[in-house]
């Protein structure tokens, strides 16, 4: 039956998926979250599901968008105030001046990491508030059984597309030295300063002792802070990004999931509800995602759903079912990561079980800033879920979060293998 259903995936709906890549590309442009271009997005996709699905819906919710990123320009500030309190202990302004500024100092310091911990670490909405709270939205089509649901099995990604990562557009492989290393200086700060605390308050603490180590931190960070204060963009001119792998390549094969089940009823499972959506603000810190759970967690817990979320879908080579996500340290479901290798076992496609980022030394220092995907909040919510990547990481600096996005860069046949593996999966469930 599987050998079947890969003979009839046909030229139409291979085309059908790479077109619809193109069209909401050229009709809609780059689609940061919470801006017009990813609402119009949303309603085109719509539109596709309604052909194949026997129920659609744009499920509505708010977020504050600018916060997952603009943490960063807070956080920047932040740590250069902490050294410039340092700087100035010499001054000597009060009798407490000097606990006063390494107090000062290091408080500022902890504010840093808390924000970054939660914000990046965590995808928590730990500041959120302090920035604008616009509308996005969930694109979610449902197919039903005959029977009685007893299950609900999701296929997902999402439609908006990334603002610009000008460290990326201009670096390269410099990016994720740079990334690194303000990291790394903010870390080694921290606990300096918490150090200092300490001493001064056993009047073991001596000036001239610390300014020379401090002075190079500090003269060491300076490209790393300037670079990470202009990450992103101010307003629009961060919208820059097509998205065509990241991730209309994941949209294109949920909506060809549809398009299969609507010419193959009899492969869904029985007593199994097939869901598919895609999701708003995945590049705000996976808030769609965040949101979807929240309002249907009883419904995924009762029915036992299982998520299969794809996110940038770009090589037919380097298929990986990915089984944990470093940034978070979020540890996707086994069973999901087994059926799916399995699946593709049947579909005849080589695939990896890896983590996001990858499996080498190197790759896993740099999966440590890889950021998460959308099957994150569900994994994290107790709801099975799995990912899977398609990324030749060697071409991957050349256009991730980058305006050079194209539709040319999806490699021919990469949508089509990770389509195979959905519906294999699915067969497999019967």
């Amino acid at each position: 039956m599987i050998i079947n259903l890969e003979l009839n995936i046909s030229k139409e709906d291979s085309d059908y998926m790479y077109e619809i890549i193109r069209r909401i590309i050229e009709e809609c442009g780059p689609r940061m979250p919470c801006s017009s271009q990813e609402a119009q997005s949303a309603e085109i996709i719509k539109k596709e599901l309604e052909k194949t699905c026997d129920d659609v819906a744009l499920e509505s919710f708010s977020c504050n968008p600018r916060a997952f990123l603009g943490y960063i320009k807070l956080d920047i500030i932040l740590v250069l105030t902490s050294f410039l309190a340092f700087f100035l202990i010499p001054l000597n302004l009060t009798n407490y001046w000097g606990y006063l500024m390494t107090l000062i100092s290091f408080s500022l310091n902890l504010i840093s990491f808390l924000i970054l911990w939660n914000e990046f670490f965590n995808y928590r909405e730990f500041i959120d508030p302090l920035f604008k709270s616009k509308n996005s939205q969930n694109v979610v089509g449902r197919i039903y059984p005959k029977d009685e649901v007893k299950r609900i099995l999701i296929f997902s990604g999402h439609h908006d597309s990334a603002l610009e990562f000008n460290l990326l557009t201009r670096l390269k492989l410099g990016y994720p030295v740079l990334i690194l290393l303000g990291i790394s200086i903010m870390i080694i700060w921290l606990f300096t300063s918490l150090i200092i605390v300490l001493l001064i308050l056993v009047n073991l603490f001596y000036y001239e002792l610390f300014i020379v180590f401090i002075l190079t931190l500090f003269i060491i960070g300076i490209p790393a802070f300037l670079g990470l204060f202009f990450f992103v963009s101010f307003g629009d001119k961060a919208n820059t990004v097509p998205g065509a792998v990241d991730n209309l390549s994941a949209v294109a094969i949920v909506l060809a999931v549809g398009k299969i089940l609507k010419k193959n009823k009899e492969i869904v499972p029985k007593n199994t509800e097939i869901r598919l959506i895609s999701f708003g603000c995945e590049e705000a810190g996976l808030r769609g995602a965040f949101r979807y759970v929240s309002a249907h967690f009883n419904e995924l817990k009762k029915y036992e759903a299982e998520c299969v979320n794809m996110d940038a879908i770009q090589s037919k080579d380097y298929i990986s079912i990915i089984d944990f996500e470093p940034s978070t340290r979020t540890k996707h479901s086994d069973v999901m990561v087994r059926k799916l290798t399995e699946a593709a076992k049947s579909a005849n496609i080589k695939v990896n079980e890896s983590a996001l980022g990858g499996s080498g030394k190197i790759e896993k220092i740099i999966g440590q800033i890889t950021g998460g995907t959308d099957a994150t909040a569900f994994s994290k919510a107790g709801v099975k879920a799995a990912n899977i990547s398609a990324m030749d990481l060697k071409k991957m600096l050349q256009f991730y979060h980058q305006p050079t996005d194209t539709f040319d860069k999806i490699e021919k046949e990469a949508l089509e293998r990770v389509l195979k593996i959905c519906i294999a999966y699915i067969t497999n469930e019967s």
